[in-house]
């Protein structure tokens, strides 16, 4: 009824485009002759068939502002024209900075088309901030409550996990994140392992599964380490890049970056060809290298031993030491070397057992967003605990996973 009065009202009028008929109001009669070609009915007032400046632009612009990304075919089949005709008048939009092209939706929403696709530029600036807003309200923080509830899960906290797997689905999680020394076995595996000892970690690390790296030390014998998955250490690894090693540091880090895992004896005996180190001199290079993570260890014994040596930041059960031949109570000298003499090295201190190796530094920088993606699973929610682990780019990276549907009723 309504569009019957329009066109009795003579602001209206019916025609045919592309073999469809169509409703146009008067006020484009003008364009619709002289870019389509169709004939005007009688009674038009003369003030809307003067011949306007782009016609064929009008009529496409105004498509645009009304549709998403688009075809130029798509355009061309909508008004019954050439593909070329149609580019020429979208190359003239474009030019002119109300449209803009390129490649917006997937190819599977086009109907298998391909090529270039074009858009009116303030529909893409409105699609934009609608689209960021939907992820904006999908990332949305929980509240601390909710929070509260999820962490512990998150983190395995007195979980039914068990045995080497346990110990790796914990490291897997926890990978590259710094830890003091004095909490990683028994304020963090052993609270997420049911059945943790030290030898799970041990057969690990033998294994050649994971790996140990410094990350700064702390007052007393107590220090940062992070814990890694030998298969994607290249992406927990984070050596201090403003270090400076001093001169036997120096000589120890040109060594092992050859290649090589040395014991401290070996290592000692390599760095003679100018000037043979003292014992104290080389163990005090080495976990200056460790605390810069440059340098690690086959096996843990060196961080228990260390840990053993003094003050920590966290209390330490006492070790059963260890007897070894010659050092028997009340047999001093006895034994089955006791007739060797023993050079004064610190085999047998623990801070320096094992053998020693150096960490390829890497030359490419890893992109933020990668090593964010390898923060997600440890953090979960992410705020600022991106910048102790290296991931720069202030407040505008920082990652807020809403975890609402992970939480419990």
């Amino acid at each position: 009824m309504a569009i019957t009065e329009l066109v009795k009202a003579n602001r209206a009028f019916t025609s045919k485009i592309a073999g469809q008929s169509v409703l146009l109001a008067v006020e484009d009669a003008a364009r619709v002759r002289d870019a389509l070609g169709l004939p005007l009915p009688m009674g038009i007032p003369l003030a809307f068939i003067e011949p306007v400046l782009d016609p064929l632009g009008d009529l496409v612009s105004r498509y645009a502002r009304t549709h998403g990304p688009f075809l130029t075919s798509e355009v061309a089949a909508r008004f019954g024209l050439g593909v070329a005709i149609v580019q020429s008048a979208l190359d003239r939009l474009g030019a002119d900075g109300r449209v803009v092209q390129g490649e917006f939706r997937p190819i599977a929403t086009q109907g298998g088309a391909t090529g270039l696709e074009w858009c009116d530029a303030q529909v893409l600036r409105r699609i934009r901030q609608r689209s960021l807003a939907a992820l904006r309200a999908e990332v949305e923080p929980v509240d601390r409550a909710a929070y509260a509830r999820f962490l512990p899960a998150w983190q395995h906290i007195n979980s039914s996990l068990r045995g080497h797997d346990g110990v790796l689905t914990v490291i897997d999680q926890l990978a590259g994140v710094p830890i003091p020394v004095s909490a990683v076995e028994p304020l963090v595996l052993a609270v997420r392992v049911r059945d943790y000892s030290p030898a799970l970690l041990d057969e690990l690390m033998a294994s050649g599964e994971v790996l140990w790296s410094g990350a700064g030390s702390l007052p007393g014998n107590d220090g940062w380490i992070s814990l890694h998955l030998a298969e994607s250490a290249a992406l927990t690894l984070s050596p201090a890049e403003d270090y400076m090693p001093g001169a036997l540091a120096l000589r120890v880090q040109e060594f092992l970056s050859s290649g090589g895992a040395y014991f401290f004896q070996q290592l000692r005996l390599g760095l003679s060809d100018t000037e043979l180190p003292s014992n104290e001199a080389l163990t005090s290079a080495l976990w200056e290298l460790v605390w810069a993570g440059r340098v690690g260890n086959e096996t843990f014994a060196p961080v228990r031993g260390m840990l053993d040596g003094g003050h920590t930041a966290h209390k330490q059960k006492a070790r059963t030491p260890r007897l070894r031949p010659g050092r028997l109570p009340g047999a001093q000298g006895a034994g089955r070397y006791a007739g060797l003499s023993r050079p004064a090295t610190p085999m047998g201190s623990p801070m320096v057992g094992g053998r020693w190796s150096s960490f390829a530094v890497a030359t490419e920088v890893l992109e933020p967003t990668v090593r964010a993606h390898a923060m997600a699973d440890t953090h979960g929610p992410l705020r600022g605990s991106h910048a102790r682990l290296g991931c720069r780019g202030g407040s505008a990276r920082r990652i807020r996973l809403n975890v609402q549907g992970a939480l419990p009723p």
